[in-house]
């Protein structure tokens, strides 16, 4: 028996072994030798140089107004969740389409409501649902935000008690939640949030934002006494081009960028985002949305860098809208091709 034990594990580690060879052998030496030549090539500069001036993109972060006028809406919150402290309180609703800048502005107000607290202290508190969330993950994630450990139970009423208790100990008189439209996929979550949402609202434990895109309005319209405490939402939907306001938004929000690209370093020169015809255009491909305008403006500056220039041009805008806008199906058609087929 023992010597059969032996001889089977001995099979094991010789199948292993043959396995182990078997994986080293299919890794092709000219694949790698061709990869090793690249990277040595002025392909893999540019490669590099592409990669820090995305990085650099990424961190930029300009004062668009209508994020503002939302952080001042949250300001307002969270100033009237500390007066009615103990009292009845209300929630705002910000549920518009993805990339308009719901999370950029709850990070930015968060980051400065909470900058001159005290240690221990965190009077705004930003959390996320995540996929599927419910009561339970909500207060999961608050007591995570607050540096609090939580009990493992699935009871509701233990875990909104340690919740309640480790924001009162932080001060906390805001709670802004993300992907507030998560909670609305399935109908097991989404009544029990709205009704727990209540829950903490008469206990004037804390103000509520909810943040999300309009998938989360079905959610919140099947509780109309949660309906009922919701304060007028703020502005954060796509840009109209035919308001005027949300013209010169637009075109004042392309100019900036385009300084910004500049100021930074990543490009020698600004590419004229704000010219009529090319504000327009950007506008009809990105629907209005900052968001996608800033994934199309980075696509097009990294397509600039392999190309070996140094500015992005209307020709690495029209392969950034086909390479993302189109490719995700965000859009159907380019408009930028049109000012090419003028300009020929």
């Amino acid at each position: 028996m023992e010597r059969n034990v032996m001889s089977n594990k001995n099979e094991s580690i010789a199948q292993g072994t043959d396995d182990e060879h078997f994986e080293q052998v299919v890794i092709s030496p000219a694949i790698k030798d061709a990869f090793r030549s690249l990277r040595d090539q002025k392909v893999a500069m540019r490669s590099t140089a592409a990669t820090r001036a995305m990085a650099a993109f990424n961190t930029i972060r300009l004062p668009y107004p209508r994020q503002l006028e939302a952080m001042l809406t949250f300001q307002e919150a969270q100033d009237l969740g500390r007066s009615m402290k103990g009292g009845r309180q209300t929630v705002v609703c910000v549920f518009d389409p993805p990339h308009t800048g719901k999370t950029t502005a709850a990070e930015n107000f968060t980051d400065v409501a909470n900058e001159g607290a005290e240690q221990g202290k965190c009077p705004v508190a930003l959390i996320s649902l995540g996929s599927g969330g419910g009561p339970l993950y909500m207060y999961r994630a608050v007591l995570k935000v607050l540096g609090e450990g939580f009990p493992a139970t699935k009871d509701l009423e233990i875990m909104r008690d340690r919740a309640c208790e480790a924001m009162r100990h932080a001060g906390t008189e805001l709670v802004i939640i993300d992907e507030a439209h998560e909670a609305g996929k399935g109908s097991a979550f989404g009544p029990s949030l709205t009704a727990e949402l209540k829950t903490l609202l008469n206990g004037g434990h804390v103000g509520i934002i909810l943040l999300g895109t309009e998938k989360a309005n079905e959610m919140v319209s099947r509780d109309q006494e949660f309906l009922m405490r919701t304060m007028a939402p703020c502005r954060l939907g796509a840009l109209d081009w035919a308001e005027d306001e949300d013209r010169d938004l637009w075109i004042g929000f392309l100019s900036k960028l385009d300084e910004e690209m500049v100021r930074i370093g990543i490009v020698a020169e600004p590419a004229g985002l704000a010219e009529d015809d090319l504000a327009l255009a950007l506008w009809q491909a990105c629907d209005g949305v900052i968001g996608q305008l800033m994934s199309v403006v980075r696509q097009a500056l990294r397509i600039s860098i392999h190309d070996d220039r140094e500015c992005i041009c209307v020709d690495d805008l029209v392969v950034a809208i086909d390479d993302w806008s189109i490719a995700l199906g965000l859009c159907n058609t380019n408009p930028l091709e049109r000012l090419l087929l003028e300009a020929a």
